[in-house]
């Protein structure tokens, strides 16, 4: 009977709460990608693969539900932290973007992570920065 009035009162927290409460704790990034520029809030490409010669590399992705958060935008180099930009939203949907002024000798696999204001990671994406072939 325990179980039940639990799982019953748990049911009814849910309701009363609704997605909503549940979203800004968590928040989401969708259309997440790498870019060479950003024109006008705007990707201007997307390309598969960043060469050396490459000089500056954009994230951009749209926050979804994260109003009133300091969002993080960290830039990694096989595992080592490069950079952190906080972004204050402050619209349900907002689009965000950062830059990295690359440099020849940061070979490696490249992650973007993006954190909520909780610190947990709700996105991440990844891309190779090369020598050209």
């Amino acid at each position: 009977m325990k179980i039940r009035n639990f799982a019953m009162a748990l049911l009814i927290a849910a309701t009363l709460s609704g997605p909503a409460a549940f979203a800004q704790v968590g928040g989401s990034v969708i259309n997440a990608t790498f870019t060479t520029n950003v024109v006008n809030g705007a990707p201007t490409d997307f390309p598969q693969q960043f060469t050396t010669s490459t000089p500056v590399v954009y994230y951009y992705g749209e926050l979804l539900d994260l109003t009133g958060q300091t969002v993080t935008l960290r830039w990694s180099l096989e595992g080592k932290r490069m950079q952190d930009v906080p972004v204050v939203v402050t619209s349900a949907r907002q689009p965000a973007w950062t830059m990295m002024k690359m440099q020849p000798q940061w070979t490696g696999n490249w992650t973007v992570e993006v954190l909520n204001g909780k610190g947990q990671v709700i996105g991440q994406r990844n891309f190779a920065y090369n020598p050209p072939m």
